[in-house]
């Protein structure tokens, strides 16, 4: 029996055009109006997007051709996971029970329910994968996940509430990644800890930590610090690097900046200070607007040293 395909709804049209390369949608595009329309409605770049790359996430005010043409550029899933789509508001729903649990623990209680070790400090972890939801250490888990080919769980540390893809080996929704898995993550996560005050609050210190990481890539030991205006500032080396890993471990700095150590007997900046990390007295550059962040949120002990103050020869 003949078959005309011109005899279909849109909707399978649009499901057929959803499978097809660039160069065949682009000749399924001048068949006929009808097809032309088919071809450039958002809905079939839906379809691409998820059929080729398995994607089904886009910032609110994009298109989902924008999200496609985006991935494209990133074949190796390194700002863009594809195992992410797999969580959802409805799926994370098993899971708040005993996010919840953990959050209220007290420390001598967060152990793994497969080693039995403590993890207090590293924290317990979620394997958001269907049918699972034990509690596990990071290292527990990847064996899980490692246990079964093909699967694609996504991890997530409890208390810091970092999302992490075995599969790609890396977190999600962090500053190098795509703003589009960014934006996901988030509203994930505002979805699992909406419930809970310290939910929220872990959700509140997770975003000042993606801040000030976004802070420290823009605004500390760079080029452009050297043409600050009205000035840029000096800042011990150490204590802003130990600043940025705790950023990266998901945590907040603890203690005010630590400029005593640049200062001299007389109280100035010690002149055989260097902005290497080899040297004793060591220092790192930021701009106004860093520093006066960093003093006002974790406050200062010593002095406020400017470039406009001294003629410095940065090697």
């Amino acid at each position: 029996m003949p078959f005309n395909i011109l005899e279909l709804n849109n909707e399978l049209l649009t499901c057929i055009a959803g499978h097809l390369s660039i160069d065949d949608l682009k000749t399924f595009s001048i068949v006929c109006h009808r097809f032309c329309i088919i071809a450039h409605d958002d809905a079939t770049w839906r379809e691409m997007l998820y059929n080729e790359f398995g994607v089904t996430y886009k910032l609110p005010d994009d298109t989902w051709k924008q999200q496609y043409e985006r991935k494209c550029t990133d074949p190796n899933h390194n700002r863009i996971c594809p195992h992410l789509g797999m969580v959802t508001r409805k799926s994370l729903e098993p899971y708040k029970a005993n996010y919840n649990n953990v959050i209220n623990r007290a420390p001598p209680q967060h152990n793994c329910v497969i080693c039995a070790q403590n993890h207090y400090e590293s924290g317990l972890c979620l394997y958001i994968c269907k049918g699972n939801n034990r509690i596990r250490c990071k290292d527990c888990s990847y064996k899980f996940h490692a246990m079964q080919k093909g699967r694609h769980g996504i991890l997530l540390r409890i208390p810091v509430l970092q999302m992490y893809c075995f599969t790609c080996s890396r977190q999600l929704g962090e500053t190098r990644g795509d703003e589009s898995e960014e934006y996901y993550v988030d509203q994930l996560l505002e979805n699992l800890t909406h419930d809970s005050d310290k939910g929220r609050e872990q959700l509140t210190k997770r975003r000042q930590c993606l801040f000030e990481r976004g802070l420290h890539i823009t605004d500390s030991d760079r080029k452009s610090v050297l043409s600050s205006t009205p000035c840029f500032y000096f800042i011990d080396r150490m204590w802003l690097w130990a600043w940025f890993l705790r950023l990266c471990d998901g945590k907040l700095a603890t203690e005010p900046i630590t400029n005593k150590i640049l200062e001299d007997e007389k109280g100035e900046l010690n002149r055989d200070a260097r902005p290497r990390g080899g040297s004793t007295v060591a220092f790192s550059i930021v701009t106004p607007r860093l520093w006066n962040y960093l003093v006002k949120t974790y406050g200062l002990v010593g002095k406020s040293y400017q470039s406009s103050n001294y003629v410095i020869v940065l090697e």
